[in-house]
């Protein structure tokens, strides 16, 4: 059974590079993990606790923001082991056939239909 410092030296050995990301405090507030692929691919590790990390496969854009939940083809929220594994032994390499290609449509402005009336009334 892997422990999270296991799973944060598997992605080491996988050449994933480490950030850390200071907060107001100068503490640690979080760490980054990250991978490039052939372009336009890039694969992170966002470790905010033991129990709270997300790992993610993202499209590459001119105005990317690693710590924006945007143009994800696939991610994982849970613990560092969970996310960790899903990444490494079950995401196919991006050139796979099978592998994610379709970025994930993220919240954020309400879509409405054409033709919908877009009024406020008070």
């Amino acid at each position: 059974m892997w422990t999270s410092e296991d799973a944060l030296k598997e992605l080491v050995s996988r050449n994933f590079r480490a950030i850390e990301l200071a907060g107001s405090q100068g503490q640690p507030e979080m760490m980054l993990f990250s991978r490039g692929w052939e372009e336009p691919y890039m694969d992170e590790v966002i470790v905010r606790g033991e129990d709270d990390a997300t790992a993610c496969r993202r499209r590459l854009a001119d105005d990317v923001d690693l710590l924006e939940r945007k143009d994800y083809v696939w991610y994982k929220d849970g613990s560092v082991v969970e996310v960790v594994d899903e990444l490494i032994f079950h995401l196919p390499h991006p050139a796979n056939p099978a592998a994610p290609k379709l970025v994930i449509p993220t919240p954020g402005t309400l879509w409405l239909p054409p033709g919908a009336r877009t009024e406020v009334h008070s």
